[in-house]
């Protein structure tokens, strides 16, 4: 996997990856070179996105942000577990609706590029959260850890190399842009 920096200041560790990313050095350890990894980016003047993951397998937003404790989907609703009271109480769902609007905002910047815009929303949640959804309920994201996220990402190409060089040239800009197949022969 090429990890790269979209930050202008450089730390010590790994080379090629940034200093304390767990989640780019387990990913690093499944995916090979066809996949590209980008943390904290801002295309376009967008919102910050934690991290995407591009590659033949698809465009993914992660998002690695959540809240200690348990969390469940029932009846249309969100909840998290309070140990105090031992009950379900309300749970505002910030990183799920951070993570689905995340992928939404990156679909919507590669589809104005023309690109293919099929994005895929990603919550890999601390190791401290867990999220409970009933498997019959769409709730726009996908709640994965890393060796299944790298399992997900590599199950299918789903899009050509021209087409990841074409998106991470967009997502990185100080990567050269890929010449274009000329209309005309000779022009």
């Amino acid at each position: 996997m090429i990890v790269h920096s979209t930050s202008r200041t450089r730390r010590l560790g790994i080379p090629g990856l940034p200093h304390g990313d767990r989640l780019a050095t387990a990913l690093a350890r499944r995916l090979d070179d066809g996949y590209h990894w980008f943390r904290s980016v801002t295309p376009g003047g967008i919102e910050a996105i934690d991290a995407v993951l591009v590659g033949p397998g698809g465009t993914f937003a992660i998002t690695t942000s959540g809240d200690r404790g348990r969390h469940a989907r029932r009846n249309g609703h969100w909840y998290r577990w309070n140990r105090s009271t031992e009950s379900w109480v309300p749970w505002d769902a910030v990183p799920v609706t951070t993570c689905r609007l995340a992928g939404r905002r990156l679909s919507m910047y590669l589809e104005r590029a023309a690109l293919p815009a099929l994005v895929t929303a990603i919550l890999v949640p601390p190791s401290d959260m867990e999220v409970e959804v009933p498997r019959d309920e769409n709730i726009g994201i996908a709640i994965e850890d890393p060796e299944r996220l790298a399992t997900l990402a590599s199950a299918d190409e789903v899009l050509s190399q021209a087409q990841v060089d074409r998106i991470v040239a967009l997502l990185d800009p100080r990567q050269p842009l890929p010449r274009l197949a000329q209309a005309t022969p000779g022009g």
